[in-house]
This record gives structure tokens, sequence and C-alpha cells, in this order.
């Protein structure tokens, strides 16, 4: 589909636009990775650190599922775009299109008071997610039904860079896990899709080998002003 969409084969107008589409293509590709890497990529992507977050024996990740809207805004159903049960966490992960001044506190109530209708038997800890969209990307902190709930941020940028970082690590020949070839091309396809979607898959500055990496020193300036193209 992602080929088919990139070669005009199917009109991209429809999809760039739709923040469902962009978060099933991204996240549907990290269902792909080794468990410790999708970890490792989320984890490196949220601005703050969580603690106890474990995504490497991950039991389920649902996209939109629907909830009992029971003491809630909502008039029928409550749909959260991501959730994902692991063995002593429950994550609800809402994503928003673009990077910021989307998300919103009322949303945000809703999702964990349906969540509690749903799920209060089990008494696991809810960590709740708000993907791009931000107004800040500092964590907030909201009460829903008598608890106190910290929101963490995450947004595309970040999780793009967090990406990037992995592909930079298995082209230098640092490995995470051992079978590279095929999570290069995961993660290629995760490039594509961030492309496709308008962000910029260039390099940034801090990517880039430093000076002591490559052997650049103060008397290199001065080789390059001296240096004359022999004969």
């Amino acid at each position: 589909m992602l080929h088919a969409i990139k070669h005009n084969k199917i009109n991209r107008a429809l999809f760039r636009g739709n923040e469902d589409s962009l978060t099933s293509s991204v996240f549907e590709r990290l269902l792909y990775l080794p468990k410790e890497l999708m970890h490792h990529i989320l984890v490196k992507s949220i601005y703050q650190a969580i603690p106890d977050i474990n995504l490497f024996q991950y039991k389920s990740l649902e996209f939109w599922p629907s909830w009992d809207a029971t003491e809630t805004s909502n008039s029928k159903r409550v749909e959260p775009d991501i959730f994902i049960r692991t063995a002593n966490n429950d994550i609800i992960i809402e994503a928003k299109r673009h990077d910021r001044n989307q998300q919103w506190e009322t949303q945000w109530k809703n999702q964990i008071r349906a969540y509690k209708n749903e799920y209060s038997e089990d008494q696991k800890e809810l960590i709740y997610i708000a993907l791009g969209g931000l107004h800040s990307t500092k964590a907030s902190e909201i009460e829903c039904s008598g608890k106190k709930h910290i929101i963490y941020t995450c947004d595309w940028t970040n999780l793009l860079r967090a990406i990037k970082d992995v592909k930079n690590n298995l082209e230098s020949g640092y490995s995470l896990i051992n079978s590279n070839q095929a999570v290069s091309r995961i993660i290629e396809d995760l490039m594509m899709c961030f492309s496709m979607y308008g962000f910029s898959i260039a390099d940034w500055f801090d990517s880039f080998y430093k000076s002591r990496d490559i052997g650049f020193n103060n008397n290199s300036l001065t080789t390059l002003k001296t240096w004359k193209k022999s004969i």
C-alpha cells in the first residue's frame, strides 16, 4: 500500500492529511520490529522517563478500541488511537496529525474514564501518552475519578529522530539486535512513511560525525588552506 501511494497509484492527498492513516502506517511497522527494538524507539521518543514501562513483553496492541462512554462527555463510545497491554501496565496513546496544538484535556479525561469502565477490575497502572498535537513538551497532570494521572508527551518529530538513530546505528555496524537486514527494511519503510506525510527525513546536525570521530583538529584548516593540486 505504501509504495502504491508513493508512486501515485493511490491519491496521496487522501492519506497525507489523515491522522489515523499516519498512526496506523507508523505503528503497524513498529509492530514488525523485535519487541526490544520497539521498546527502545518508543522510550527514546518520549520526552519524560516513564517509571516501570516495559514493552519487551507486551501482550497486545489494539488500534481504536471502542469503550463504554459512561460518565464521559461522549454520547456513544470512546476510541483512543492505540491501546497496549503489558504484564504490568496498560498504555493509551492518543495521536494527533501534527506536532503542535491539537491535544485537549477533555479527551484525555474521557479516555481515562472509559478505560476504567472497561478495565478497573484489573487494577493495572495506566500510562497515558499524548503523541503529537502538543501545547507543551512538558508532562501534564490531570485528575480523573478521584485519581491523578500523568500525561506523558511525545511528538512525531521525536519519534522519527529515535527511528533515525536506530538506522544510523545499524548502518555504522552497532547492532541492537542480530537480524540487521530485515530490521533495516522495516526502518526504511518507517522513514518512507514519515516522508510521505511531510516530515523531513534529512539528517539533523547533531547526527553528524563530531570532529574527534573523523580526526579533525586545529591543524586541518591550515592544511586545507595551503594544499595545492599536484600537477
